[in-house]
């Protein structure tokens, strides 16, 4: 039986919600290199959208300059199908999680 949400740890449902980012990303890795070319359900399955603060391509960061201090913060998300899609797998196992 599925437990209620309300009785669950919300450090926990973070920590499932970044497991399946992540095998969504592996998964989205691996279906990359499969081998066949790029098709229109490949590409549909491993086209992913960039989020974030800083430039990537170039590998630069965001500069802050306080004059006294100064630091570089950037990061970055790559939101695809198939990370989404490792998402709700993750949730849909999170709730039969104890």
């Amino acid at each position: 039986m599925a437990i209620q949400l309300k009785e669950k740890r919300a450090s926990t449902l973070i920590l499932v919600v970044i497991v399946g980012i992540l095998i969504g990303s592996y998964l989205n890795s691996f279906v990359e290199m499969l081998p066949g070319g790029e098709n229109v359900v490949k590409t549909f399955f491993t086209y992913s959208i960039p989020v974030g603060i800083g430039d990537f391509v170039n590998n630069k960061p965001v500069l802050v300059d306080l004059n006294a201090i100064k630091f570089q913060i950037g990061f970055m998300f790559k939101f695809s199908l198939l990370s989404i899609i490792g998402v709700f797998i993750s949730l849909y196992f999170f709730r039969w999680y104890r």
